[in-house]
């Protein structure tokens, strides 16, 4: 699903929720197996998995439509899988294992990991017998090839496509799906958490009783209070992507039952920020390219612009900077480049790689003259520092610099791989303000191997498991990119063993 198309569908639901009328309004009493809170990878993969036992299972989403931030995730990782195989390529489990664990700095819940590297390609074959269908690909040349893509279900392809497909089976196979419906709290009993309060947007209210809840809300991301209390970041800075309603609301209900909160992170990634520049466009996707310079608000360079390849890494950098941001500068060349050659670094497989900037010139000079904030173009190096507020002096040196780099084919700064250095000297210049936003949080509530979510002695909270982007275990404080779709691989594994672990644990 392209972006724009899901947040016309986004507001529109918004819209149909703010005139719902609350006429009639009841009390309603249910009952379930198990309670599925959260309708994105996770949520769509427990209640499935729970139908498929014959369970009676319910799902609540507090939104007007399933999937959240999942219908914009574009593949799940995985290893050792049968699309691996028919490609030649082999990632070891060890392998993947050791390297995640030496990434976040061994802050990753070992037993976890195994747990999921083991059982990624199973949960990939199980998919495949749901109606999903993937093809394997691979984000940037840093990385590992892991990224298992989501082919098209019906109109519906990537996220879209996962959650589309699962709701159907779901529904066909008796699970009671409510939207526009949030859980309000947890019901607990005894140390036990024995179901979930909630209301819908007519003003109903429910008391659905449940011998398993599964907490899968999709994260904090778009909470700024939560984003800066339990992510500590600025989030003037690190601000949301798309806004989504991730609020933390499921990490909130499981402390109030016990549960411990673990780490908490973002998943951040570089993008720009200017007034008037559609998102993923022509211009905004600049912010992921490795041939531009970036230079901070004194105008000069900070890292090896192919820190773009680790859009998580490139976002830390850019979050390092006084004031939070950068500027991406390019040249006419560059823009003629981009046109005709297509980008070196795609957006996913949103915008992929190779994708024609045919538009970019229009683009350009329609920003321009709507008096874009964040995009700005000088005749000369001088003048374009001049319109962004950095001192010429400064700039100008920087890229007469960085220049000199190229012609001599190596960074002296920031070692910058060869293949990447592109003079930058025909005007007009252009600069585009970056800066980092994040896709989701990552890390929640403190889990062990089987998603039993675990209070402060370290012991399962009854009847309570996490997953997906509530869960916390999996990462350290930055999104390990060259294992490409991790997130939504780990989600769904987690969502559909948190129910099985469920019905184990209850003898269901």
């Amino acid at each position: 699903m392209k972006i724009q198309t899901f947040l016309t569908r986004t507001a529109v639901a918004a819209a149909v929720v703010a005139m719902a009328g609350v006429a009639g309004a009841a009390e309603k009493q249910m009952t379930a197996d198990i309670v599925v809170v959260g309708g994105g990878a996770a949520g769509m993969a427990a209640v499935t998995q729970a139908v498929d036992a014959g369970k009676k299972a319910i799902l609540l989403e507090k939104n007007a439509f399933l999937g959240g931030g999942a219908s914009m995730a574009e593949g799940l990782g995985a290893v050792q899988t049968r699309w691996q195989r028919d490609k030649n390529y082999a990632l070891a489990i060890e392998d993947a294992y050791n390297r995640v664990m030496n990434y976040t700095h061994y802050k990753t819940n070992g037993p976890l990991l195994r747990r999921f590297l083991e059982g990624s390609a199973e949960n990939l074959d199980w998919l495949s017998k749901h109606n999903l269908t993937f093809h394997l690909t691979q984000m940037s040349p840093t990385e590992c090839i892991t990224w298992h893509v989501v082919g098209k279900y019906k109109n519906s392809q990537h996220g879209a496509a996962y959650i589309e497909a699962l709701s159907d089976w779901a529904k066909e196979k008796g699970a009671t799906i409510l939207t526009s419906t949030p859980a309000k709290s947890l019901i607990t009993e005894n140390g036990r958490v024995v179901g979930v309060k909630a209301a819908d947007n007519q003003g109903n209210t429910y008391t659905i009783r449940a011998k398993a809840v599964i907490i899968s809300t999709g994260g904090f991301n778009n909470s700024p209070e939560r984003v800066r209390d339990w992510g500590h970041y600025d989030p003037a800075i690190y601000q949301g992507l798309v806004p989504l309603n991730k609020t933390g609301d499921g990490i909130a209900m499981a402390e109030a039952a016990g549960a411990v909160p673990g780490n908490m992170a973002l998943m951040a990634h570089p993008g720009t920020r200017a007034s008037n520049v559609k998102l993923l466009g022509n211009i905004w996707v600049m912010s992921w390219q490795p041939k531009p310079v970036w230079v901070n608000d004194s105008g000069k360079r900070f890292v090896r612009e192919t820190v773009t390849h680790e859009f998580s890494d490139a976002a830390n950098a850019l979050g390092q900077q006084h004031n939070g941001y950068a500027w991406a500068i390019i040249d006419s060349n560059m823009v003629d480049y981009f046109e005709k050659e297509g980008l070196d670094l795609g957006v996913g497989v949103l915008v992929p790689v190779g994708a024609k900037m045919t538009d970019m010139k229009k683009e350009i000079k329609d920003v321009l003259a709507k008096g874009s904030d964040g995009f700005k173009s000088g005749a000369t190096i001088a003048e374009l520092a001049k319109q962004i507020g950095v001192p010429a002096a400064t700039l100008e040196e920087t890229m007469k610099r960085y220049n000199e780099n190229v012609a001599f084919g190596f960074d002296r700064d920031f070692y910058k791989e060869r293949e990447w250095l592109t003079p930058i000297n025909k005007g007009p210049f252009y600069a585009i303000k970056i800066a980092p936003y994040s896709f989701t949080s990552i890390g929640g509530i403190k889990i062990d191997q089987y998603m039993h979510a675990l209070d402060k002695n370290n012991q399962p909270v009854k009847g309570l498991y996490c997953t997906g982007m509530d869960a916390g275990g999996m990462y350290g404080d930055s999104y390990p990119v060259w294992f490409s779709g991790n997130a939504f691989g780990f989600s769904s594994w987690s969502g559909r063993h948190a129910a099985l672990q469920a019905i184990e644990d209850e003898k269901l």
